[in-house]
């Protein structure tokens, strides 16, 4: 609790020198009898202040939600004493948008009264938002001084990136034993026709392919294969990142990255994830909203943290990164440690697609523009496209993304590599 004078004591102040200035220049006490109730305010205003006495809580509409929707903010005061006028401030960052409402409000109550006053407020980009912190300042009836105080009351807001929708997703080449939406090599309960065979002891009538069995005379039944899920890793890159604020590869990893666990958790996968950076993070797979909200929680935190020391994924647990799972790398690739693991997964037997995010878009956005600029740009273009290649070259299967066009259409890119590598 801080007392402070209002500009209304400075000014006062000011007249009184002025007038006791005037006074003894000019010999006339009707300058100093001016003075005088001025002077009689301004020691008043020096006596000890009374603590004003209230109760004040602070409430968020919901504490989850995604960039681009709003939440409603209210507050609401109690006074046990007098408050002739209190102004109360929600200080907010700078990219959250009041709606309606203001996140300021002036009141005046009486002992015993209750006032409530809302607002609500639009979050564009994804992050953790903390709100709570109150600045409260109470005037004296006079106006000549003030009490300022904070009221921390505080409410975390997770505001999470919207995933895009996905209709095609790299399908998985192992299946697990679960019961999933993926068509397995294994025979068995199923909605998939695998083969026709003669029926056998044990078999069940309603299996029985009554057309192959009047054409060759015998009684015939068809297996099917069974639907099974599968573990997906999603592997983010936050080693380095190209590009500033809310315009860079690392927001455009985290778009991706969500986009793809609410995709697979759809279809009843178990979908991890691992932050692969100067600070490393994991979450193991599981299926579920639940997952998701842990998942997008880890994304709220990944931030590129600078580091020379290489991780090692030998450190992460098996159930983290099961021997069958579909890894997806998300990454720009302008660290070489990164290109390193994810070589090292390969060579290990892991099912492994990299997404490969364009670096230069944002690098270009974050400079002026030039010829000099043209003109680096599309050499680092001709050397990006040669590094590529050269991980292809390795039998890594490589999948370029620009972040301006549309997520899903850059992965239908991947389904005919996909199907001749499963033939070869």
């Amino acid at each position: 609790m801080t007392p402070r004078l209002s500009p209304l004591a400075s000014t006062m102040l000011a007249l009184v020198a002025w007038a006791l200035w005037l006074g003894v220049l000019t010999g006339r006490v009707e300058a100093l009898l001016i003075a005088v109730p001025l002077l009689i305010g301004l020691v008043r205003s020096g006596t000890r202040m009374a603590a004003p006495r209230y109760s004040i809580t602070h409430e968020a509409s919901t504490a989850r939600l995604f960039e681009g929707e709003s939440v409603t903010v209210t507050v609401t005061v109690t006074a046990a004493s007098s408050l002739p006028q209190v102004e109360i401030l929600e200080p907010l960052p700078a990219s959250v948008e009041v709606v309606s409402g203001s996140n300021r409000t002036v009141l005046a109550l009486a002992p015993g009264e209750t006032a409530r006053f809302s607002y609500e407020i639009r979050v564009p980009a994804w992050l953790h938002l903390t709100l709570g912190t109150l600045h409260l300042r109470i005037w004296e009836p006079s106006g000549l001084r003030a009490l300022e105080m904070r009221h921390h009351d505080s409410k975390s807001v997770r505001v999470y990136p919207r995933p895009a929708p996905l209709r095609r997703l790299p399908a998985p080449l192992r299946t697990q034993s679960s019961v999933g939406n993926y068509v397995s090599a294994m025979v068995g309960e199923g909605l998939e026709p695998g083969e026709i065979r003669p029926f056998a002891p044990g078999d069940r009538v309603r299996h029985v392919n009554w057309r192959a069995s009047l054409r060759l005379g015998r009684l015939h039944v068809t297996r099917h294969q069974e639907e099974r899920n599968a573990d997906v890793v999603l592997m983010l890159d936050t080693l380095s990142r190209a590009g500033t604020g809310t315009a860079s590869t690392l927001q455009a990893g985290v778009r991706a990255a969500a986009s793809l666990a609410g995709a697979y958790l759809h279809r009843k996968d178990r979908v991890g994830l691992i932050e692969y950076g100067g600070v490393f993070r994991w979450v193991k797979p599981a299926t579920g909203r639940a997952q998701l909200e842990r998942v997008l929680d880890t994304l709220l935190r990944a931030d590129v943290t600078f580091t020379y020391v290489a991780k090692d994924l030998g450190l992460v647990p098996r159930r983290v990164l099961p021997a069958q799972a579909l890894v997806i790398a998300v990454s720009p690739l302008l660290d070489a440690r990164f290109i390193t693991a994810a070589s090292d997964l390969a060579a290990r037997g892991f099912d492994l697609v990299v997404l490969a995010i364009d670096p230069i878009p944002f690098a270009r956005a974050a400079m002026r523009s030039s010829a000099l600029g043209d003109v680096a740009a599309r050499l680092w273009a001709i050397e990006r496209r040669l590094e590529l290649a050269a991980l292809r070259g390795r039998g890594l299967r490589v999948l370029e993304w620009d972040p301006e066009s549309s997520l899903d259409l850059a992965l239908t890119r991947l389904e005919p590599h996909r199907r001749r590598w499963t033939a070869a």
